[in-house]
């Protein structure tokens, strides 16, 4: 039988990995020990403080001026987000702030009321919805998945969220250096745009693949917003499910990295050895 040293290193030289973030902590034990086999790969990836980095933000009459990630968070409100504009000459990373417009079939609009009440359908455990963003995602996609997850939340929804790097740029950047260039994939920045008592559930996670630069993977939701009356379809027990227990240790127990670097082929600093002589 295979040692978990040999299972590990054996996905990520294959390259690409996949891993459904929520499904795998919620789902029982007989059905999720492969999830939880692929949970022990991961680390919680702690960002750069926000105080370090700096943007471009430009105002509605084309002025710009140069401010530090921390203060324009405090300008962002719930509904907005940040929409990224040609680079400046500064070679700052260039905004400005605009407006979500969340009021879809389904969600619930400013109020708090709802509209077209419905069931809501779910094909993995623990209430999920997945969305994945890339370092080139054209600035209506970007806007339409920050809908679609305000809309996900406001329905009691977790919200698991990807981060990729574009296949156009796997050759030359990292995942450190995609989110340091596109400070509107942060994790801390995309929360900032949710409805307002949107907390983040999971911390974000780093997830190593060889060809794909790996995956930063966070949830957020707001557990005030489901209500059973709303009712559920599809994976059992899924509105009211606790986490495995399993999945929760093994999540306890993951190391704690600031940068992808800090991985070998994926794997903690403490396995590269027994990783390299398991081959």
């Amino acid at each position: 039988m295979a040692t978990q040293n040999q299972w590990t290193k054996s996905i990520l030289l294959s390259g690409r990995r996949y891993l459904h973030l929520v499904h795998s902590i919620y789902a029982p034990s007989g059905d999720g020990n492969v999830f939880h086999r692929k949970l022990k790969s991961l680390a919680w990836y702690k960002l750069r403080d926000a105080s370090e980095d700096r943007l471009q933000l430009v105002d509605n009459n084309g002025s710009g001026q140069i401010l530090s990630l921390i203060e324009v968070q405090k300008r962002l409100e719930p509904g907005q987000f940040l929409e990224r504009l040609d680079r400046g000459p500064n070679c700052e990373p260039t905004y400005r702030i605009s407006h979500i417009n969340p009021t879809v079939e389904g969600a619930r609009n400013a109020s708090g009321e709802v509209r077209n009440e419905r069931s809501i359908k779910f094909t993995r455990a623990g209430r999920g919805k997945e969305m994945h963003l890339n370092s080139r995602l054209p600035v209506e996609s970007y806007r339409d998945i920050l809908k679609t997850s305000m809309k996900h939340i406001n329905d009691g929804c977790r919200v698991e969220m990807h981060i990729n790097v574009a296949k156009v740029e796997r050759k030359d950047k990292d995942l450190n250096t995609v989110i340091a260039e596109n400070p509107h994939l942060r994790p801390d920045v995309i929360l900032r745009s949710m409805p307002k008592g949107t907390k983040m559930a999971y911390e974000p996670l780093f997830l190593p693949a060889s060809l794909t630069g790996g995956q930063l993977i966070w949830v957020m939701n707001d557990d005030r917003k489901w209500s059973e009356q709303r009712g559920s379809t599809g994976w059992r027990g899924s509105s009211t499910a606790p986490p495995n227990q399993a999945a929760k240790a093994i999540l306890q127990r993951l190391p704690v990295i600031r940068s992808a670097s800090e991985h070998l082929m994926g794997l903690p600093k403490t396995e590269q050895a027994h990783a390299e002589t398991a081959s």
